[in-house]
């Protein structure tokens, strides 16, 4: 559970956003009960205030989500009440904080193997109660009191800081065991360390005698590391680091697709079985095995990855997720048959605007398959097309497929020579007679076309399914085979065709071979006209 609001505010000083909440009146009065508790860090008299550590809003919220949770569990867990703990979760307290110390200092121990040694004499003494300057003078009335006094010295400090960051709120019994085990294995932290000094690294076999902190609470709370922040989270990184905001968006429904299927949304209940069983549920509702793998599992890996590496969670769970298989049986043509072609050219030129519909969808469902049919493109770079995008040189029309328009896949212009056929069909008129800006799309509210386009494009493929029976084959997509297919029936040069298309060079050495405009002017002049009227294909104009 994470707060309904998440408040966030600027301080003084500070260009980053913080967390900012009230205490709840109800928690405020359970901690005036508590002088000696210690508060979280951030945490007033009335008011709670966290640094997400980001000056960027929209990384700042996605952090805030996952503060509001660690909040909201430490409100939970004092509202609660202390609760006893289990020899298992004193246990998983303790290995936290000889992890934090035995292997935090590991690379660099800083001190000398003796003052390690003299270190560990110190914590015996306090065990003995033989440590403090009041145990040393006698001030206390028996040996119990003074040895208590000494722990509380020694080791109190670094047990209550632990105990609030996990927000744990324990009673006295449990936490005096926390202190008595965090004494004893601490100890033994100080001869690791003091071998380290020594130039001995010899793996710590002591550190595998505590359950992993997943187990501290398992069952009694959530950790409040959420999947739906880690998704927030790692989507604005991506896109500020440059990945498409298309693909990042689209691998971040992947992950909320997961989410909803575990029907939870805590990180720390995420396993590589759970993972691995999503998987086998899809494979075997006839997702194909890519699908999966180059998709689901791809975004998971990818997403988890980020997180682990930023302490969001342990391990990757992602990391060996495969499902094994041949894939889906293929038994048609990917590309368009000449019947079908011609039922979707047709079905463009028939189209009929409404005035309830944006006249560029009904621009895009007219134009864009025309446009994909005689150049290959995917459908998403021609409903991004720009009026400044199409230029005239010499007697011929050029279309630039450019990434300023919007998310092009390979972050590269190319250049599409306009088929003679568009041209006779109208399009350049069209072009002529529009605005300056997008044709078939609007700009967003985010400043790109990412929202739009997509929106755009589910109305060309809904028309486009309307004529196309067969769903064998991709309604869009389908255009870039059957360009390069047709391409090569008329003797085309490939190299051009692959250049028109955009699609990478296939060695070393053609990467060295640029293809003009003048080529590929040659190579579509040469493509032959669509037959609109029968499955017959017209020879080359």
């Amino acid at each position: 559970m994470v707060l309904k609001v998440v408040s966030l505010t600027k301080r003084n000083g500070s260009n980053n956003w913080w967390y900012r909440l009230t205490i709840p009146a109800d928690v405020q009065r359970i901690l005036a009960k508590l002088p000696n508790h210690p508060r979280p860090k951030g945490w007033f008299a009335t008011h709670i205030m966290i640094t997400t550590g980001t000056p960027d809003r929209t990384l700042a919220k996605a952090k805030a989500v996952d503060i509001a949770a660690e909040v909201e569990r430490q409100l939970k867990a004092l509202r609660e009440g202390p609760k006893p703990l289990t020899a298992k979760q004193i246990s998983a307290l303790s290995g936290i904080v000889y992890r934090a110390f035995a292997g935090g200092l590991e690379n660099n121990p800083g001190l000398t193997s003796q003052q390690w040694l003299r270190v560990a004499d110190e914590n015996r003494a306090a065990q003995r109660g033989e440590y403090s300057v009041g145990a040393r003078l006698g001030i206390f009335k028996d040996e119990d009191e003074r040895r208590k006094a000494d722990m509380e010295n020694r080791f109190a400090g670094i047990v209550d800081a632990t105990l609030t960051r996990e927000a744990v709120f324990t009673t006295e019994e449990s936490r005096w065991q926390i202190i008595e085990a965090v004494s004893r294995d601490l100890t033994e932290g100080t001869k690791k360390l003091a071998r380290n000094a020594d130039g001995d690294f010899t793996p710590d076999t002591y550190a595998n005698r505590f359950p992993p902190p997943t187990d501290l609470l398992q069952g009694s709370r959530p950790t409040g590391k959420s999947l739906t922040a880690l998704a927030d989270a790692w989507h604005s990184a991506a896109v500020a680091r440059g990945v498409r905001p298309r693909d990042a968006r689209r691998w971040k429904a992947v992950v909320l697709r997961f989410k909803e299927w575990l029907t939870y949304d805590d990180l720390s209940r995420i396993t590589p079985e759970r993972v691995q069983a999503w998987g086998d549920e899809r494979s075997a509702a006839g997702v194909a095995p890519k699908t999966i793998n180059d998709t689901d599992f791809a975004a998971l890996r990818a997403v988890f990855g980020w997180g682990r590496q930023r302490g969001w969670l342990a391990i990757n769970p992602a990391k060996e997720a495969r499902i094994e298989g041949r894939g889906k049986k293929r038994i048609r043509e990917k590309w368009f048959l000449e019947g079908e072609i011609a039922a979707i050219l047709n079905a463009a030129l028939a189209v009929q605007g409404t005035k309830r519909e944006n006249p560029k969808t009904t621009a895009a469902k007219r134009w864009v398959p025309w446009l994909c049919a005689y150049s290959g493109a995917r459908v998403v770079e021609m409903i991004q097309l720009r009026r400044e995008d199409i230029r005239r040189e010499g007697i011929a029309w050029v279309i630039r497929v450019n990434p300023e328009a919007g998310d092009v896949k390979t972050d590269d212009y190319r250049d599409v020579p306009v088929h003679e056929h568009l041209i006779a069909t109208g399009f350049i008129e069209f072009v002529q007679q529009s605005r300056p800006g997008h044709l078939f799309c609007d700009i967003g509210k985010d400043g790109n076309t990412a929202g739009t386009a997509d929106g755009v494009y589910k109305r060309v493929y809904t028309m486009v399914r309307s004529v196309l029976t067969d769903d064998r084959v991709q309604p869009n997509h389908a255009w870039r085979y059957t360009f390069k297919t047709f391409g090569h029936d008329a003797g085309l040069n490939d190299l051009t065709i692959d250049a028109i298309c955009g699609h990478s060079a296939r060695t070393e050495g053609e990467k060295y071979r640029g293809i003009t405009v003048k080529k590929r002017m040659e190579v579509m002049a040469a493509f032959p006209r669509y037959k609109l009227a029968s499955i017959e294909r017209a020879k080359p104009a």
